[in-house]
C-alpha cells in the first residue's frame, strides 16, 4: 500500500504542469490540419509510386484504376517505365552479400524509390526497339548490336491486249516477289544480311553477305564477302522496290553479265562527299547448280555529283564489266519482259548464241534532281564472243522522269548514286494523303545483231501512291512494240499492258 501511494503521488504531480502547457483549441486544430495534410501528401506520393510499379510489373491495383480528383496524370516530366520493362531487367551474376548487410526479406523490403531506381536503370541499359522501318529493329543500349527482320510482298494484277498473237493477250495475277530475311550489325564495323525470295515460281537466295565498314584514305569504305546486288547503272544498282517503275529499265535488265543481278564473291566500295567508286569480283550466282566451274566477272562503277545543293543535284555515272563465261552456261543473254514480268509470252528473245566464252559491257548515266522533280537517262552496250570467234553486239537506252505532286523530294541517295524510298511528308496511315508521284519512261533494247534475236521498245506512264514509307500502290500503263525473228515472220507486234501492284517492303 505504501509503494502504491508513492506511485500515485508521482503520477499526479506533473498533471498541473501539463495542464498549464496544453495548447489552446485553435492551435490544436492547426496542428491536426498540418498533420492531415502531411499524411495526405505522403499517401499521394505512395499511390504515385505504386502506380509506376504497377505499370512496370504489369499489374494495376483496383485502388489505382482512376486518378484521384485533382491529381495530375503522368507527364514527360515524370515518365513511367513501359509495361514490358520487367522482362528487360538483365540477370546479373550472384555475388556474396557485403559484410554487415542483411539480405532483403518480407519484413524489410526495399523502398519504393530503390525499386524504381533499379528498374529505371535497367530500362536505360536494356534493348531499344525502333519501328520506323515497318519492322522492329532491336538495338543494344551501347549501340554495338542490332537486329532487324526484313522482307517484301509484291502482288500484281495485269492485263495485256492488242497483240497479234492471241497467247499474249491475257489477264492474270502473280506474286512478283515474296522475300523474307534479316539484317544486323555486330560492333562498330561488321554488318550482315540474309534474304530468301520466292519469284517466278522459284525459290532463291538473294542477298547473303558480311560487310566491314571502316575508314580508308580519309573516306568511308565498305568491304563485303558473299552474294550481293551488283553495282551497275542507276536502275541496275537499285532494288526493285525502289525504282520508280514496277521493273528496272531495259539497260538495267538487259545489259547484264551471265551471273545476273547477284554474284558470290568480294566487293569493295569507297564513299566520299557526293561520289563513290566500287569494284566487285564474283563467280556465278549463289544458286548455280555446280555441274561445272564458275565463271568470273570483274565489274566496277563510279558516280559523281558535280552539283549538290539544297535544291539541285546532278548525277554522272559510268560502269563496266568483263566476264569469263562458265562452260555450262546455256543462256548468255536474258529474255526481257516488255509488258510486265508476269507475261512470259511477251518478251524480247535473246536468240541462240552457242559456245559463249567471254563478254564485255559498259554504260553511262546522266541525271538531275530539282526539288520534287527528277529526270535521267542511261545507255548500255555489251559484246559477247564464243569459241568459234564469232561475236554479237547488244545495246539499250532509256530516258525517264517524274514529279512528286505532294512535295516530297526524289528518293535519290548521293551515297552510292542509287534509288531509295521517299520520306512521306503526310502518311495516309496517319490521317494524311500520302505521297503521289507521276512518272514516264521511254526505252529501247536491241539484240538483233544476233540474227535469231529480237528488239523492242516501250513507253510507260506510271503513278505511285506511297501510303507511308514502306507501303506503295502502283499503276503502270505500257504501250509496247516487239519484233522477234521467230514470231510473226519477224514483223513487229504492238499492244498495251496495264499493271497494278501492291507493295509492302520493310
Amino acid at each position: 500500500m505504501y509503494r502504491g501511494a508513492l506511485l500515485a503521488i508521482g503520477l499526479c504531480a506533473p498533471l498541473p504542469v501539463a495542464a498549464q502547457t496544453t495548447p489552446a483549441p485553435a492551435q490544436r486544430a492547426d496542428d491536426v490540419a498540418r498533420l492531415t495534410r502531411l499524411v495526405e501528401q505522403q499517401q499521394a506520393q505512395i499511390e504515385r509510386l505504386e502506380a509506376r510499379l504497377a505499370a512496370v510489373e504489369g499489374t494495376r491495383p483496383q485502388a489505382m484504376a482512376a486518378a484521384p480528383l485533382g491529381q495530375a496524370l503522368p507527364s514527360d516530366a515524370h515518365p513511367s517505365p513501359p509495361p514490358q520493362l520487367a522482362a528487360q531487367v538483365p540477370q546479373t551474376p550472384r555475388k556474396p552479400a557485403p559484410l554487415g548487410q542483411s539480405l532483403p526479406s518480407e519484413a524489410h523490403p526495399p523502398s519504393l524509390d530503390a525499386r524504381l531506381a533499379r528498374i529505371e536503370q535497367a530500362q536505360n541499359e536494356g534493348v531499344h526497339v525502333d519501328w520506323s522501318k515497318g519492322t522492329p529493329e532491336f538495338t543494344s543500349a551501347d549501340g554495338k548490336f542490332s537486329f532487324r527482320p526484313r522482307g517484301r510482298i509484291l502482288l500484281d494484277l495485269a492485263t495485256t491486249s492488242g497483240s497479234a498473237l492471241p497467247n499474249r493477250d491475257m489477264t492474270t495475277t502473280t506474286a512478283r516477289s515474296l522475300r523474307l530475311g534479316f539484317e544486323g550489325s555486330v560492333g562498330k564495323h561488321l554488318s550482315y544480311v540474309l534474304e530468301g525470295d520466292f519469284a517466278d515460281n522459284d525459290v532463291a537466295i538473294k542477298s547473303a553477305y558480311l560487310a566491314w565498314t571502316t575508314g580508308f584514305l580519309g573516306q568511308q569504305a565498305e568491304f563485303a564477302l558473299g552474294n550481293r546486288l551488283n553495282d551497275r547503272g542507276l536502275d541496275g544498282s537499285s532494288g526493285t522496290i525502289s525504282v520508280p517503275f514496277m521493273e528496272r529499265n531495259f539497260v538495267g535488265a538487259g545489259i547484264i553479265p551471265v551471273r545476273g543481278f547477284f554474284g558470290l564473291g568480294a566487293a569493295a566500295r569507297v564513299y566520299g562527299d557526293g561520289w563513290h567508286v566500287g569494284v566487285q569480283v564474283s563467280g556465278d550466282d549463289i544458286s548455280n547448280p555446280g555441274t561445272a566451274g564458275d565463271g568470273l566477272t570483274i565489274a566496277g562503277r563510279a558516280h559523281w555529283n558535280p552539283v549538290k545543293t539544297a535544291d539541285w543535284i546532278v548525277h554522272l555515272g559510268v560502269w563496266g564489266f568483263h566476264e569469263n563465261i562458265a562452260t555450262d552456261a546455256t543462256r548468255p543473254t536474258r529474255s526481257i519482259a516488255v509488258g510486265g514480268f508476269f507475261n512470259d509470252n511477251l518478251r524480247i528473245l535473246p536468240g541462240t548464241f552457242t559456245g559463249a566464252t567471254s563478254g564485255d559491257g559498259y554504260g553511262f548515266e546522266l541525271g538531275t534532281f530539282h526539288k520534287s522533280l527528277w529526270a535521267y537517262g542511261e545507255y548500255g552496250a555489251r559484246r559477247i564472243e564464243n569459241r568459234a570467234g564469232a561475236a554479237t553486239e547488244q545495246s539499250a537506252w532509256a530516258v525517264q522522269g517524274g514529279w512528286f505532286l505532294t512535295g516530297e523530294t526524289p528518293p535519290y541517295l548521293t551515297r552510292g548514286g542509287v534509288w531509295s524510298r521517299p520520306k512521306v511528308l503526310r502518311p495516309f496511315t496517319s490521317g494524311g494523303r500520302g505521297a503521289i508521284e507521276l512518272a514516264t519512261r521511254y526505252e529501247e533494247l536491241d539484240y538483233s545483231d544476233n540474227p535469231t534475236a529480237g528488239r523492242g521498245s516501250a513507253l510507260t506512264l506510271g503513278i505511285n501512291w506511297y501510303l507511308n514509307n514502306f507501303v506503295r500502290l502502283q499503276l503502270n500503263a505500257i504501250d509496247w512494240t516487239v519484233a522477234n525473228p521467230t514470231q510473226l515472220g519477224g514483223a513487229s507486234d504492238h499492244g498495251q499492258t496495264l499493271i497494278g501492284r501492291v507493295q509492302i517492303a520493310f
